[in-house]
């Protein structure tokens, strides 16, 4: 889990980052600015223990605190957009 703690806290180090270990495994992620929490989130368990999807998590959160901020991300920026092709159809 320290390697976890440390991800998160190298992705946002403009945050105090604290997680809460929870009993089933899973983790609660808390972003602070000045004492306040800017940003919770439930981490489960498949999240915290494959780097994919702490990928995914991380990029997750940034988008939401760019929304929050009033800063639309770029369309082929989002993860969503570019893990697969979109399918193409010809018509004759």
């Amino acid at each position: 889990m320290k390697q976890v703690e440390d991800i998160l806290s190298t992705a946002f180090p403009e945050f105090d980052v604290v997680t809460q270990h929870r009993p089933d495994g899973s983790l609660l992620l808390s972003l602070q600015q000045g004492g306040r929490p800017v940003l919770r989130r439930a981490l489960s368990y498949g999240q915290v223990q494959s780097r994919l999807q702490l990928d995914w998590v991380i990029g997750s959160v940034r988008r939401d605190l760019a929304i929050e901020a009033g800063q639309a991300p770029a369309i082929a920026a989002l993860q969503s957009q570019s893990r697969i092709r979109l399918p193409r159809y010809e018509y004759r």
